[in-house]
């Protein structure tokens, strides 16, 4: 089953664009920062590199798109289904979460008692509420299920802790339910039309009803982006197969005129490089080439793609031992954001290297042990069948 180096590639570039937005935000750069020289970025500069938020989205995309590549290309049980997207997930967002417990007195240094940071007091609030509801939030962290809880019953239910890891329970909530989805897709286009229409009724729905969410956490608030990358996958596979994909083709384009703009043309652009990447769109321009070259055929960016979990949930426990530490040496009085900058700069280089040993040392070894485990039910199931 062929990999797409244009998806995985694209999963780098959104990660790293969450990555320098909160960075941003730790040092107070730019509108709503304290005061000092990183105040001069321009806005629109400044408002695009912090808006991550459009990165989350396009990764919820991606997500839809892989594992409907993963479940149309293998056929297997939904016991070694699940099995096998816990053992992806599961190892790094457990490590991370421990990291960022074990730390957290350097976070209250680096995002509490630092003067600098954007939104600082949400992020006082939000401390606050996970040492005074530590256990809730930790018993529903390790369900992996926290996201789904609205902030209206338990503030910051999906953010407490670590904060990115809010998308990780989201990811694992459409694991649970991915086959049946994609299931109602595979029957019909008008099947995949009302399953369609109804994500994007609840949706609104919810965003019209008493409860809130900080983040987009619970499934059917994100449900229309992974049906984006569940019919960009389906069109693929349709065009394989002889047929037009179009169709999927309309019902996609209906979808992304109702999610944020950024994240639709992004998705957008990086679909037609995928169909480049396959053959469906003849390359004949040199420029284009060159361009898909270094956006996402090349192993830098394929690499950061492949490690884009770690990276994603490392940064914040990374940012918060090396800021925190200064702080904590200077006091909070003498926090220079120009010093922060630079600490948060020289972590880069660390970060692509701590991002690599977790992603061969923490992720691959459980996706390893998962084959096995599913290589053995099937040597046991044959040696069964061959006895009868």
């Amino acid at each position: 089953m062929r990999n797409f180096t244009t998806i995985e590639s694209l999963r780098g570039w959104m990660a790293w664009w969450v990555v320098v937005g909160h960075a941003l935000h730790l040092m107070g750069a730019g509108p709503g920062g304290g005061s000092g020289p990183l105040d001069n970025i321009p806005r629109p500069l400044f408002s695009f590199l912090v808006s991550g938020d459009t990165g989350v989205r396009v990764f919820i995309i991606i997500s839809g798109f892989v594992i409907t590549h993963l479940l149309i290309g293998k056929q297997e049980s939904y016991q070694n289904y699940l099995l096998r997207r816990f053992l992806r997930l599961a190892p790094i967002y457990l490590f991370c979460v421990l990291i960022a417990l074990l730390i957290t007195d350097l976070y209250r240094l680096a995002y509490v008692d630092n003067p600098l940071p954007v939104g600082r007091e949400m992020r006082i609030e939000r401390f606050g509420q996970e040492q005074e509801n530590f256990w809730t939030h930790l018993l529903l962290h390790l369900t992996l299920l926290h996201s789904v809880v609205p902030d209206t019953l338990l503030p910051y239910a999906s953010t407490a802790f670590l904060a990115p890891a809010w998308s990780l329970s989201l990811e694992w909530q459409f694991y649970l339910i991915a086959p049946m989805l994609i299931a109602v897709v595979l029957r019909s286009g008008m099947a995949a039309f009302w399953l369609a229409v109804a994500l994007v009724a609840i949706k609104f729905g919810l965003h019209h009803s008493s409860l809130h969410w900080q983040y987009e956490g619970f499934f059917f608030l994100a449900g229309d982006l992974f049906m984006i990358g569940i019919l960009s996958r389906m069109a693929v596979e349709r065009i394989r197969q002889g047929g037009s994909g179009v169709g999927y083709m309309l019902l996609i384009v209906v979808l992304l005129l109702q999610v944020d703009i950024k994240a639709a043309l992004i998705w957008t652009f990086f679909f037609a490089l995928t169909l480049c990447e396959i053959g469906f769109i003849p390359v004949r321009s040199k420029s284009v080439a060159w361009l898909h070259r270094i956006l996402a055929l090349n192993p830098v960016m394929s690499s950061l793609g492949r490690w884009s979990y770690s990276t994603y949930l490392i940064h914040i426990p990374l940012f918060s031992i090396l800021v925190g530490a200064y702080v904590g040496y200077v006091g909070t009085d003498k926090v220079s954001q120009l010093m922060v900058a630079i600490i948060l700069v020289a972590s880069m280089p660390l970060l692509v290297l701590i991002s690599a040993l977790l992603y061969n040392f923490i992720e691959k070894p459980p996706i390893g042990l998962g084959k096995r485990i599913i290589a053995k039910q099937g040597q046991k199931t044959s040696g069964s069948q061959i006895v009868q």
